[in-house]
């Protein structure tokens, strides 16, 4: 739900489903795809969608669905150099036996990030360094500072998590910012040569880090050091896809965990005139801030979730939903069209479905909610963004955008 103070019926509906990532409200909208148009080709698009729990399930389940076109593992612009090395090895973007040798691997290391409150406090202070850091980038703008932060926040919590020492925290980001513009640049129909460049760069950096964090240069008794322990056990294990998974955790978190905190943060300034939830059993005994933050998170996830669709290829004719569907036709899956329940174990259909499901929803929830609270504990005056309805220009990621609305007041 929207605050009262913003007008999101006030604007014409999306013009598709890509359209819809960046609207004030799309969820009406993907109601009525669901309702109507469950799984149907949009000729404006040039793509199947699908729309609904019960299509989306059919295809990101359907054994002809894969995450890549068929003899294009890597994005054609990409081929030619280190990003796209680290692309073809990411798990994510494999299918068949690529995938399943590494993603129950990754998935059981994944599943080791335990949140102690040692680990929060660790989180904590990557947050608060994060934040300090985007105060020196952007200024004493709330909203520059924000829209700076919500994507500083996660990598430096990520780093602090597995293991990653304070000093490396900045130039982290800043090559995981140069490898994802790449990615992004990649798909379109004339990619600059320079941005290309600076993410095959960056690749390169990130990988032999984390050669070395694997090696010796993460802290004792950290996440990549048991990493590094449990890999030597297995005499299967490739460390190139190792090092390139590990790095592409930092690329997944950089939009996704970005997402949550922003929506999270415009969640509430949409909220702050209004009285705070109670406290659940299971979060009476946090700060109050903290508790605050796991809810909007929580949310988030459910309401206005930050993953909004993702793409699957046929690898082979199929009938899907009871649509004929040719080999190489791709389908535009809107995750944000399916409504989550209210239970932590329902599906969050932003975190995927199927064998390609995220297995970092625990993580990312952390996370999150540790950079909402960071910047709830700065006494900021987040009510003043409350009537903001801008979203980052991305196709398949909805992050809330501050610093526009800023200007434009």
């Amino acid at each position: 739900m929207f605050a009262a103070n913003v007008d999101t019926d006030a604007a014409p509906p999306p013009a598709n489903a890509l359209a819809a990532v960046v609207h004030p409200n799309p969820y009406p909208y993907y109601a009525s795809l669901a309702e109507r148009r469950p799984l149907d080709f949009d000729t404006s698009l040039g793509i199947w969608v699908a729309a609904g729990p019960e299509a989306l399930a059919a295809v990101l389940r359907h054994p002809a669905c894969g995450v890549r076109p068929a003899g294009a593992t890597i994005p054609a612009a990409l081929a030619d150099g280190a990003a796209g090395d680290w692309f073809g090895l990411l798990v994510r973007m494999n299918d068949g036996t690529a995938h399943a040798a590494m993603k129950p691997w990754l998935k059981t290391r994944l599943a080791a990030l335990h949140s102690d409150a040692a680990t929060l406090a660790r989180l904590r202070d990557a947050s608060l360094a994060a934040d300090s850091d985007a105060y020196l980038a952007r200024g004493e703008s709330l909203a520059a500072r924000l829209d700076d932060f919500v994507f500083r926040q996660p990598i430096y919590a990520l780093a602090a998590w597995l293991g990653v020492s304070p000093s490396q925290w900045a130039d982290i980001h800043d090559d995981v910012q140069k490898l994802v513009a790449a990615m992004a640049e990649s798909a379109r129909p004339s990619p600059r040569t320079d941005v290309l460049k600076r993410g095959h760069h960056a690749a390169t950096t990130l990988r032999s880090r984390a050669i070395r964090w694997l090696e010796r240069d993460a802290d004792s008794g950290t996440w990549l050091r048991d990493t590094a322990r449990s890999a030597a056990r297995d005499e299967a294990m490739d460390y190139g896809v190792l090092t390139a998974n590990i790095v592409g955790l930092f690329t997944q978190a950089h939009d996704a965990c970005a997402g949550l905190v922003a929506n999270s943060l415009r969640r509430l300034a949409r909220h702050a005139s209004q009285t705070p939830p109670p406290a659940t059993p299971d979060r009476a005994a946090l700060p109050a801030n903290l508790s605050a933050a796991i809810a909007a998170v929580s949310d988030v996830i459910r309401f206005d979730p930050p993953v909004q669709n993702t793409r699957r290829f046929l690898h082979a004719p199929a009938v899907i939903a009871e649509r004929a569907l040719a080999h190489g036709d791709a389908i535009l899956v809107v995750l944000a069209s399916a409504p989550t329940g209210a239970s932590s174990g329902d599906t969050a259909w932003t975190f995927g479905h199927g064998a390609h499901t995220c297995p970092g929803r625990s993580p990312a929830s952390t996370i999150a909610a540790i950079g909402v609270q960071t910047i709830l504990d700065g006494d900021v005056d987040l009510g003043s963004m409350a009537n903001g309805t801008a979203y980052h220009p991305l196709g398949n990621v909805r992050i809330a955008r501050f610093h526009i609305e800023a200007e434009a007041s």
